[in-house]
């Protein structure tokens, strides 16, 4: 569909919520998003061997690009970035990390399905009482990624 907004074709396209007439793609959102002044977030997760996280982190289905110096990374779903990797110095304890971030999914239901058949490590998917429906995939790092949305859709 073509986006109001640039012009042009996207495979997808959204309506406004107040004019269904007026669709327009993530790129313009995102643009329109900056222009508002909307605080965006990039966390930084901590990593002992980058090759085997880009390894992990593709098999979950993100695009990882390395950067030049090869002690980090970008990581993005769907052309949008959702978190950075960083080789930790001094070395990572991974029994002691507690780094992590929150990815906020409207298909949380399809993650889950998707991660748990690559048998990657992820925990249940539960409505949980605070409003979520949300489960955790932890990397090889011992960093978690909690991917989750509001229960009361």
């Amino acid at each position: 569909m073509e986006c109001c907004c640039c012009g042009e074709v996207r495979d997808l396209v959204v309506p406004l919520q107040c004019q269904d007439e007026i669709k327009v793609c993530r790129v313009c959102i995102g643009w329109l998003r900056a222009k508002a002044g909307v605080v965006d977030s990039t966390p930084i997760l901590p990593v002992l061997d980058m090759t085997a996280s880009i390894d992990f982190y593709e098999a979950a289905g993100f695009d990882v690009r390395r950067y030049e110096g090869g002690d980090y990374a970008f990581v993005t779903y769907d052309e949008e970035s959702v978190f950075d990797l960083v080789v930790a110095e001094p070395a990572l304890d991974i029994s002691a990390n507690e780094s992590g971030c929150y990815l906020i999914a409207p298909d949380t239901d399809e993650w889950h399905t998707r991660l748990s058949s690559a048998g990657l490590p992820v925990t249940s998917l539960d409505d949980k009482p605070w409003g979520m429906r949300e489960f955790s995939l932890t990397d090889p790092n011992g960093n978690y990624v909690r991917i989750g949305r509001s229960s009361e859709r």
